[in-house]
């Protein structure tokens, strides 16, 4: 009897066993089944591959954050950005280019904003690195470059992109850009004509030449109004300050003007007076010490030369 019992308990495990066997392969069945029909839909749909991804596909197809995952950090963000897009199919890479670009605009102008530049550093270089064929993020490593003064750096990363189509033109003017200002870390000298008892000196504005005499006790740079029509230089009579001549106090009108230079030594913002020169016809106006106090200036007039070296901090 006890021999009986033991046979019966077997054959019912062993019955159960294939009952557990098949129920296990229908389900492995249906879940490959439905994959294949999801990955066979959205290769045959094109709009399927435009559409949000569900949740779970998205933390495997994209870099994803939710309050149940670590934050990442914004280089294993990036590097996740271009895992996703290396595996991304034709349909569905313009979507993840997309998303990556926001990204490093968010990231970076965040960098930018509070001045990290050794952080904005490392995140270009890692980015150069990660996608080598596009210059902007040549251009936008050698700017950061320039930031923290490592010119040497910055030429290096332009070199790659200058005959680019789209980056060349503003690497070649950010390349002139970098070789004057390491030019004139050495000093610039200008050269110092001699009329009569002055001195002057050649300075351009809006591409053109202008003759101005040095005058090292004027305490503002003035133009003559005959110059300032020349430049097509606007100017209101009612914002004007009053200014010492020989011939007593005058008053002036008063502008700003950008990119003023002396020799290679320039500006970028300059307040100029608009003042008739008495007695000092053929010349365009005065140089004088609020361009001057911008730099550590010296003249040799022996040697007849103006010294222009940025200031030591």
């Amino acid at each position: 009897m006890r021999n009986l019992l033991l046979v019966v308990v077997a054959i019912a495990g062993i019955a159960a066993g294939w009952q557990l066997r098949s129920v296990t392969a229908e389900r492995t069945a249906s879940a490959t089944g439905a994959a294949a029909l999801t990955a066979k839909q959205m290769a045959s749909d094109p709009v399927a591959t435009q559409r949000p991804l569900s949740k779970a596909s998205r933390s495997v197809a994209e870099p994803h954050l939710d309050e149940s995952t670590p934050a990442l950090s914004a280089m294993e963000s990036l590097e996740a950005f271009y895992d996703v897009l290396g595996r991304a199919d034709s349909g569905r890479e313009a979507a993840v280019r997309a998303q990556l670009q926001r990204f490093i605009n968010a990231h970076s102008g965040q960098l930018a904003n509070q001045q990290r530049w050794s952080e904005l550093l490392a995140f270009y270089q890692r980015l150069v690195n990660l996608d080598p064929h596009t210059a902007e993020h040549y251009y936008r490593l050698a700017e950061v470059q320039v930031q923290l003064q490592l010119y040497d750096q910055a030429l290096y990363s332009l070199y790659f992109i200058l005959q680019d189509a789209v980056m060349g033109a503003k690497a070649q003017a950010l390349e002139l850009r970098i070789n004057q200002r390491l030019q004139f870390a050495e000093g610039i000298t200008v050269p110092l004509l001699k009329h009569g008892v002055h001195h002057v000196v050649e300075a351009r504005l809006s591409s053109s030449e202008l003759r101005l005499l040095l005058d090292t006790g004027a305490s503002i740079t003035t133009l003559t109004p005959d110059a300032a029509r020349r430049l097509n230089l606007r100017y209101d009579l009612s914002r004007s300050i009053s200014l010492a001549t020989a011939g007593g106090l005058v008053s002036a009108p008063l502008i700003e003007v950008s990119g003023f230079m002396v020799g290679e030594a320039e500006v970028d913002r300059l307040q100029v007076g608009i003042l008739p020169l008495v007695g000092a016809d053929g010349f365009d106006g005065l140089l004088g010490m609020n361009f001057l106090q911008r730099f550590a200036s010296s003249i040799n007039q022996q040697d007849g030369v103006l010294h222009l070296q940025n200031k030591r901090e």
